[in-house]
Parts: structure tokens; sequence; C-alpha cells
């Protein structure tokens, strides 16, 4: 398949909005749409660590820990870094590290024989501390690097209590904030409802790692796959009723095919329609068989229509090794609840992004949700209906909708009449506040005057760049559950409002009003543009707060005291003070009150700048936010279903 094509510079595109509310909140741009959208590297750095304490021994008594690495290391590329380590007491090198050759998969699967369930103790903290040995403080300039940490416990490494409280506080505190700085996810398994659930989802969450949770060890095997997919860079091709299709780009294929209790043997079907098993395989077939599944590789494969003679199963996999791949941007591992899964798609023809519309015409993009629902979206690449740039050769969704709490399975497809590609791809939906907000009211002149506090939750929110608008919307809101709404322009009677931060050395900001109707409820909603602790943009829409609340003065949530909460390197101060408490803010009141009718959001722009001119500020800084709201889009930060 001659291809030649030439990669264009990505510049992001923003559209006017038709409403005029919205293009208000929108005023920030979109930090994760303004930013180029690298293909992800071939090659990848895994370090796997296995639980060997004697709770093992309950919890996995077939040691199934055994073909489940061997699973992982069989479908590990060969252009991976890998070593393998057995944890207790002490750390022990399983495999060394090293490329994951032929030669290093042999020693691998021999050595995977040594997992045993016989020490006394748990030492995840040296565990990790031996697995990022070599990697230094910063993050890698591409290879993507990957911790899987297989235990069915929590740290313990002694009888006293109280070392083992220290030592988990040390992990989180010190070694994790470390880890962070590599840019290594830390994919979590948790082999028992008795482990720290907690503890292993604040190390998979903080670094964008998988975490899964499993109480029977028959499940090893499905969930090394899927991290397995979470950590390399792998295309599939379509298994539909134990069919697929092959075409003359793919150079080898693999095939996993699970397997039930007393099945019949797995046997393949070419397009010439020979078939074989096991024990009458080609020469130019590797079989390898263990009790709950079949890893079969097959090179030059024949182009046409293949099958299988097998149960069907939704983790059976067709990966194949081709120089005509599907490529995606960085996909988050896991999401907070109201934020935006952005999607970018695009195909590469021996590493080289494909822009020609010849070929691009004839292939379709799509975004298929397999779980909790049944959903698809189509991509595009004209300009429109979230797409970021027209004729780029990448192809954008924004999925704001069917994102419950809780797993989310996703498969990304490219489909010609010719060829066809997919990619797995799960992710965690979280219940996690990143705002902070407090409301208060207060009487003055007769007049009930509002106000709410709004700070920014930076244990997972950088606090450097952050962008905050916000909208009040004004009587009953047309969901009755408050925090699900999914899309703004839905939202009726709703109209712009300024968020002040009064010092840019506090992270906080603030709204108050005393043109409240005391007949209606008022609610505002927040939109919060920056990057999380570890580097991944984010696009967040908060659930509705209600600003108008009775007399006695009432706290919707905690604000975390800033002190605690300012990072090192992210402030301009080197000492930052707390929020004023709720006194001390009402007591401000003197100053001008926000009007609730706004007078038009240009007319605003211009006094902020005359008056930041008189004051001696900043008038760049306000330029800069006047033009990028002119720009801004809501299409950039919502899909369309189709």
């Amino acid at each position: 398949m001659p291809l030649n094509f030439t990669l264009k510079s990505q510049f992001t595109t923003f559209k006017f909005l038709w409403l005029f509310f919205i293009s208000i909140l929108c005023l920030p741009y979109s930090a994760w749409s303004a930013q180029k959208v690298e293909q992800q590297p071939q090659n990848s750095d895994i370090r796997v660590l296995i639980d060997v304490s004697g709770s093992m021994e309950k919890n996995d008594p077939k040691n199934l820990r055994i073909p489940a690495l061997r699973l992982l290391v069989g479908l590990l590329p060969a252009q991976t870094t890998a070593a393998v380590w057995n944890f207790g007491t002490k750390t022990k090198p399983l495999v060394p590290l090293g490329p994951s050759d032929e030669q290093w998969k042999i020693k691998a699967n021999q050595a995977s024989t040594i997992i045993h369930s016989k020490d006394f103790y748990t030492n995840i903290g040296l565990a990790l501390d031996t697995a990022i040995a070599g990697w230094g403080d910063k993050k890698p300039d591409s290879t993507p690097r990957s911790i899987i940490l297989l235990t069915d416990g929590m740290v313990d490494i002694s009888k006293d209590d109280k070392k083992n409280i220290a030592e988990r506080n040390r992990i989180l505190k010190e070694l994790l904030p470390k880890i962070v700085k590599t840019g290594a996810q830390i994919h979590t398994i948790a082999l028992s409802k008795n482990a720290d659930h907690d503890f292993l989802k604040q190390l998979s969450t903080k670094t964008d790692g998988g975490y899964e949770q499993t109480d029977s060890a028959e499940q090893l095997e499905r969930i090394f796959l899927r991290l397995f997919e979470k950590t390399t860079k792998v295309d599939t091709v379509p298994l539909v009723d134990n069919t697929f299709q092959v075409d003359e780009s793919i150079l080898e294929l693999t095939l996993l095919v699970f397997k039930a209790k007393d099945a019949e043997p797995t046997e393949v079907i070419e397009p010439d329609k020979n078939n074989y098993q096991r024990n009458n395989k080609p020469n130019y077939v590797k079989w390898q068989s263990e009790r709950n599944y079949d890893l079969i590789t097959i090179t030059r494969p024949k182009v046409g229509e293949w099958s299988l003679n097998a149960q069907t199963d939704p983790d059976n996999r067709v990966m194949v090794v081709t120089n005509l791949q599907i490529q995606t941007g960085r996909i988050p591992n896991n999401i907070f609840s109201g934020e935006t899964l952005n999607i970018a798609l695009f195909l590469t023809d021996n590493n080289k992004k494909i822009t020609d519309d010849n070929f691009l015409q004839f292939t379709s993009m799509s975004a298929k949700q397999t779980y909790p629902n049944k959903n698809r979206w189509f991509l595009h690449d004209n300009g429109l209906r979230g797409d970021k740039e027209a004729n780029d050769g990448v192809y954008n969704v924004s999925i704001n909708q069917s994102l419950s709490l809780g797993k989310h399975k996703f498969v990304l497809q490219a489909k010609s009449n010719t060829f066809q590609r997919e990619v797995n791809y799960s992710l965690l939906v979280h219940e996690i506040d990143l705002i902070n907000n407090r409301v208060m009211r207060t009487e003055k002149n007769n007049k009930s005057l509002h106000q709410i506090l709004i700070t920014p939750n930076i244990e997972f929110i950088r606090a450097k760049g952050l962008q905050l608008s916000a909208v009040l919307v004004t009587g009953k809101l047309p969901l009755a559950n408050h925090s699900n709404i999914e899309r703004l322009e839905d939202l009726d009677n709703t109209h712009s409002i300024n968020l002040k931060q009064k010092d840019t050395n506090i992270l906080e900001w603030t709204y108050k009003t005393n043109k409240l109707n005391p007949e209606k409820d008022y609610y505002v909603i927040v939109h919060l543009l920056g990057k999380t602790r570890n580097g991944r943009a984010i696009d967040y829409i908060s659930s509705p707060i209600q600003l108008n609340i009775p007399k006695v003065e009432t706290s919707t949530t905690p604000v975390s005291p800033l002190a605690e909460q300012i990072p090192e390197k992210t402030i301009s101060s080197p000492q930052q003070q707390a929020p004023a408490p709720v006194a001390e803010a009402t007591a401000e009141i003197d100053e001008a009150i926000e009007p609730e009718e706004d007078s038009g959001w240009l007319m605003g722009i211009i006094i902020t700048l005359i008056a930041n001119i008189v004051l001696g500020g900043s008038a760049w800084f306000g330029y800069r936010k006047w033009k990028q709201g002119r720009e801004a889009s809501y299409a950039d930060i919502t899909g369309e279903l189709e």
C-alpha cells in the first residue's frame, strides 16, 4: 500500500458560539485542544512486581500468577524493555531488565515457576524503590514507563503497626511524588477484598495508571491482558463471530483465545480453508497453550478471511504487526466525574501520519462504548462537531455523555473497504470534586448578600495555569440529579458570571451579588481548564452549587486550607496565606457588588482593560483574555453523538 504523505503542523481551530452565555463560559481556551497530538511511541519500559507473601497461598492457591505472567510475557512486543521481580520481605529479580526479545521471553517463562507464596511480609515500598531504579527524577523524552503491581494485601513490613503506618505514609507522601516526576504509571491489582484498596487506588490514580480488583485469581490472565493494552501500543483487527480479515499490510498476527473448562481444542481456519490445531500446526505457527488460553502467533499470514473454531469470548483478540497503524493521542486511564473525555485518532503508514484525502475519504473513524452502556460516536476531520482542525488527518470527538462513575470500556476503530484496525481502551471515572466551594449569606443595608468562594483541589490539579469561569442558572435545574448535567447548552435561564481572583498568589476565586430574587433558586456551575498533577490536560465542569442559601450561614463543601494545599514551585510567592476566614471575607463587602445581569462581555473586558491601565496593571493579560474569549468555542469542549 504505497503511501507518501507529509505531516502538517497542527493549530487549534476555534469557532464562534451561537449562544452568548455559553461563549462567555468558555472564555479560556481548551488546554487540551491547544496541544499538539503526538504519535504514541512504539517502545515501552515495563516493570512487573509480584507479591509472594504467605497470604497468596489462600488468595491464589493454584498459583495462577504463573500463567498470567506468561500471557503478559508472550504478548510483549520485541521493542519493549521489561523486568520482573518477586517481592515479600525483600525484592528479588525474577527476570532482569532487558529487551523482551525471544531469549528474554524464554528466560521469563522458565523463571515464572519460581513464583511462590512463602514470604512473611509485604514490603511494597522496597519493591517500588527497586522498580524505579535508574529512572532518575525526570520524565523520558519518548519511552512510556509503567509499573504493574500485583498484591493481595497492604503495606506490611513489621509486627509493629506503627512502623507499617509510617511506611505507608512514606510511600504516599515521599515515594509517590518521586514516581510522578519520572512520568511512570503505576497499574495496581488488588487480589483480595481485604487489600488496602484506598492505598492502591491512590498509587494508580495519582500516576494515571489502571486499578483492578478481583477476589478470584481466575481473573488474573484477563486483568494482565487489560494492563498489557494500557502499557503498550498494540493494533488489533475486529473479531466478529470468530471471523476476521487480514489485509496485505499485516506482517504477523497473534491470536489470544480464552478457553472454558473441558473446551474442544482450538482450531484455526485460513482463507484457503487450510485448518489446524496445536498438534498439527504448520512450521510458521507458534502455539503456547495454557489451561485457560491459547496464544497463537502466525508469521506472514495469508490475505483474506480467517476464522476460529473455538468458544467466542469478548476478551479474545487478534493482534497484528503492521505498517498501517491506528494511533491515538494521549487518552487517560482515569478521569473525574464532570470531566470531558477527548479522543483523537489518526492513521500512520511506516510511522508517518496519513493526511492524503484520497485515502482518508474512504475511511471512517468511530469510538464505541461497550460497557456499561452501548454507545457509538463518529469522529470527524472537517473542523466541525468537535474536530479541532479540518483536513489535518486527525479525527476528534469529545465525550461528556454516558460517563457514569466506575469502569468504562471503549473500542476505537478505523475502517475502510480494504482494512480494519481497532484499539481496546478502558478507563475509570472517579467521584472526586476538583473544586472546593464555600457559600455564604450576609445581611447588609436590608439586602441579602450572597457570596461563593471557589478553590481548586490541588491534590489532583496543578496550581499553575488554571483558568476558571462560571455560569449562573436561575430557577430549577432541568435534571433531577443535579450532579449529572452533561450539556450546558440544554440549560435555560443561564448567564455568565465573573469569578474574581483578588490575589494571584492565593488560589481563591469569588463571586458575590445582592440582586438575587428570594422567590427563585440559583446555581453556580464552574468550568475549569488546567492540568492534573501528572501533566494531563483537563476540561472539567462542576456539579451545580446552590447560591441562594438560607440566612444561617452554610457551607456546601469545606474549603481546605490553602496554606496546606499550595505546592512549592507553582505559586510566585514562596509563602502562602490561607483564605480569609468567613468573618473577614464578609467584612469586605463594601466593594462594588456584581449585578445579576451582565452588560455584555465585550464591554466588561473593555472596562477591565481601562481599570488595569489606570491602576498600572497588566493590560497585556487583559488583551490575551479578551482575544481568547472571542476565539473560544463550545464545540471545543463537547462532541456530537451520532
